[in-house]
């Protein structure tokens, strides 16, 4: 036996008789090791340090406007009568397929039209019979027309007439789907019941909220503007005796002016006009002692402001 051997047999029997002087050989070569870790890691300090992910994810939502709707009256239809599928109600539809549908769903009702590429979920594949969202039926195929379905690229197509859309699925059921069911009777008049086909509507007009704030924004700075204008000429003509009047009788002339415009029913008598201010008196602009005129006073600037607003 070697002198090295000889020197680990020892050091085994001195750890087997006492273990815990296994640490305190060790000790050193921790020490070393920590000290190293401990260096290299106040080396690296600003890379381990440095923020890699953005304080904020940006916002990736979509908030889509409104589209712009024409007002028009919705007529009433008989929907028991419209259920049967007639040849001129299924010529219609396949006229509405062409040019709304087929971009997607594809002129052979598969959902392999140009217009599918890249939608998830994949546009209705009409002759697969399963899985419809609100099932094949007339009544199915309508209401995904009427409100369209959540989640994919079916919007709804309330802007057709109940009758467009009804011939539109008669077409899709009729060309597509094998087998398609039919109806009940109760199923029909549910539908009738749920969007009032028998009765018809009137669909008022809807504008993007866009261009609803720009028309109120413009309409607002047109007032103002006139306002201002009407400010301007009955200072111009403070020996007028409406305009003297006028301004004796207010603390913020413009919100006088601005008050009034808001609601022309003042115009309509006198009487209007007098309870008009004096309802809200100190909160329209004009001052308390406009209480105290007199019916001719009351008369001058009941004119006076006629012709100005």
């Amino acid at each position: 036996m070697n002198k090295p051997d000889i020197n680990i047999k020892i050091i085994i029997e001195m750890i087997s008789e006492n273990p815990g002087r296994l640490f305190g050989l060790l000790y050193p070569y921790i020490l070393v090791l920590g000290t190293g870790i401990g260096i290299y890691y106040l080396g690296q300090i600003n890379n381990v340090a440095r923020q890699v992910v953005p304080p904020l994810l940006p916002d990736t939502t979509v908030v889509n406007d409104l589209s712009i709707v024409e007002a028009k009256s919705v007529p009433p239809i008989d929907i028991i009568k419209l259920s049967v599928p007639t040849p001129e109600l299924i010529a219609k539809g396949k006229t509405l397929f062409s040019a709304s549908c087929s971009t997607c769903h594809g002129e052979e009702g598969t959902g392999t039209g140009p217009g599918s590429v890249g939608l998830n979920p994949a546009p209705r594949n009409f002759t697969v019979s399963e899985n419809w969202k609100n099932g094949s039926t007339l009544t199915g195929i309508y209401q995904s027309l009427e409100e369209g379905i959540a989640g994919s690229g079916m919007i709804s197509y309330n802007f057709m007439l109940p009758e467009e859309r009804i011939a539109l699925a008669h077409y899709i059921r009729s060309t597509f789907v094998s087998d398609a069911k039919a109806n009940t009777n109760d199923e029909l008049l549910a539908m009738d019941q749920l969007y009032s086909l028998s009765k018809g509507t009137e669909i008022a007009a809807q504008i993007p909220v866009k261009s609803a704030v720009e028309l109120i924004t413009k309409k607002e700075s047109e007032v103002q503007n006139r306002i201002e204008k009407s400010i301007e000429q009955i200072k111009s003509n403070s020996t007028d005796t409406g305009s003297k009047l006028f301004l004796d009788v207010t603390s913020d002339p413009v919100k006088a002016l601005s008050s009034l415009n808001n609601s022309l029913n003042w115009k309509n008598s006198e009487e209007n006009f007098i309870k008009t201010v004096i309802a809200n008196v100190n909160q329209n602009g004009f001052k308390t002692s406009v209480a105290g005129l007199n019916k001719s006073e009351w008369n001058t600037l009941f004119n006076f402001l006629s012709r100005t607003l």
